[in-house]
């Protein structure tokens, strides 16, 4: 069945299992803390390393070995709640014959050993996903929409054990650039940085943070969503000067011109609770009070004509034919 990491860790945790997990997708935060989890899980010291822990990569792989090694039985010596656990990398680099080989394994997988499979895609149409989905679990990872940050927070909360406030949070998703793997990293620093401190705060991540205060990249954005010119123009120029990234600022404006966007559709049909707002447009209610404040220098008709230029924007720089300045900050701050 396709389910989520968080349930297959929970199954874990509570001693259950099946014998194939697919892992379909290319983040890497995601796809570490999931082989991590499972090493956690089945790999207890050197000796069940040895013997019931092998690595296979997809590319050039041994179908033949792979399927031997897969129907192998637990070691002599290993205990009876142990099984084998085999991890194959690049699953989707495997070979349509070596594929057919391990076709009937998949369709009848021992119970006695949990083989993971990582892949950056899959084809559902294949037998082999179908066998998976009847006797396993596939998991597709990918960086979180706007609406699925909030849930992340408290899975962070319990990887440093502490508390992270919600503006805190929500500057570490923007300032990661929504990447999830950016994100752990500065969460890590962050710990690491407060050392007994029970909670993480605002001003820490602010301390913590690459930018001068009052010059970074949240207060542009700011600055450029209520047309403040002059100062935008002076902040974007100190941040280019700092070595920040064009398409970064790029994807921070998008991202609250989208929020301004939609909370001008869900206030207009007459919802106007921030709480009610801030679920419908995956903010904190923390922030929803500075977008309701945003609205008012703009209309829904403005904020897509402003969403058009940013895409058109995106189009030019990536395919290098311009700049955020050229081809987004002159237009919008002469009137698009």
């Amino acid at each position: 069945m396709i389910t989520t990491a968080q349930k297959v860790f929970k199954d874990l945790e509570q001693g259950k299992w099946k014998p194939l997990y697919l892992v379909v997708g290319d983040e890497p935060f995601q796809a570490r803390e999931i082989l991590n989890q499972f090493k956690d899980r089945f790999v207890k010291g050197e000796s069940s390393q040895a013997l019931n822990f092998e690595v296979w990569d997809g590319e050039g792989l041994d179908g033949g070995g792979l399927l031997n090694s897969l129907q192998m039985l637990p070691g002599l010596f290993s205990t009876e709640e142990e099984v084998r656990f085999i991890l194959c990398q690049r699953f989707d680099k495997v070979s349509p014959a070596n594929l057919e080989l391990l076709q009937s394994y998949l369709s009848n997988p021992s119970n006695g050993t949990v083989f993971l499979m990582l892949s950056a895609k899959a084809d559902k149409r294949k037998s082999g996903y179908k066998a998976i989905l009847e006797h396993g679990d596939v998991l597709e990872i990918r960086d979180p929409y706007d609406r699925e940050w909030p849930n992340w927070q408290s899975y962070f909360e319990r990887k440093i054990a502490k508390r992270i406030e919600p503006a805190a949070w929500e500057m570490l998703v923007l300032g990661s650039g929504r990447s999830l793997s950016l994100l752990a990293t500065e969460v890590d620093k962050m710990a690491c940085y407060l050392g007994e401190k029970p909670a993480l705060q605002l001003s820490d991540v602010q301390t913590m943070g690459a930018y001068p205060a009052g010059e970074d990249v949240f207060a542009l954005v700011e600055d450029i969503v209520m047309k403040r010119k002059s100062v935008a123009l002076r902040k974007y120029d100190v941040l280019l000067r700092n070595g920040e990234s064009d398409i970064k600022i790029l994807a921070l404006i998008v991202r609250q011109f989208r929020m301004i966007n939609e909370a001008l559709r869900i206030t207009k049909s007459g919802i106007t609770d921030p709480k009610l707002v801030a679920t419908q447009i995956g903010a904190h209610p923390f922030f929803v009070s500075k977008v309701f404040e945003q609205m008012k220098k703009h209309t829904e008709e403005s904020t897509w004509k402003v969403l058009d230029l940013l895409a058109e924007c995106d189009y030019q720089m990536k395919t290098g034919d311009g700049n955020l300045f050229g081809r987004f900050l002159v237009p919008y701050f002469s009137g698009y």
